[in-house]
């Protein structure tokens, strides 16, 4: 094998590399730029702002990232004011994480203080993810 073509194996072998590392390096880019902002969110919150906590939680779930600290942010959420869009997060988190008794737990929490602030709540969101984790633990119960 002569010298140019062992320079083109070796380039070619680099490019590669390059290529699946960037198409690696992706993901994490995306992943550290939502944790981040997430976390300067929290940093930046007041500290009886309950929603921001219950947000920052809520897009890092959409992404399904950092869900520790998300449980933290949603705790701490609660921990300052329950309310029926961060009980609803709440019920989302289990849900995500496989445990519908929870998760239908935090979601009739979330509409029964709806209706105790205002007769004519209604979130149909919920509801209809409330009904979903109802016939799972119906069904597992059986």
């Amino acid at each position: 094998m002569n010298v140019t073509k062992k320079v083109r194996l070796i380039m070619l072998a680099l490019a590669t590399v390059f290529v699946s590392t960037s198409v690696y390096a992706l993901p994490k880019a995306t992943e550290n730029k939502t944790v981040e902002k997430a976390r300067l969110a929290v940093e930046e919150a007041a500290p009886d702002d309950w929603y921001t906590y219950a947000e920052a939680a809520q897009k890092c779930m959409k992404k399904k990232l950092n869900l520790k600290e998300a449980k933290v942010w949603l705790q701490r959420s609660l921990d300052i004011k329950e309310t029926p869009y961060n009980l609803s997060v709440m019920g989302d988190y289990y849900n995500m994480n496989k445990l519908p008794e929870k998760a239908l737990e935090y979601y009739v929490k979330s509409l029964r203080l709806g209706l105790e602030q205002d007769i004519a709540y209604e979130d149909h969101a919920t509801h209809a993810k409330m009904m979903k984790a109802r016939s799972y633990v119906i069904k597992s119960s059986n």
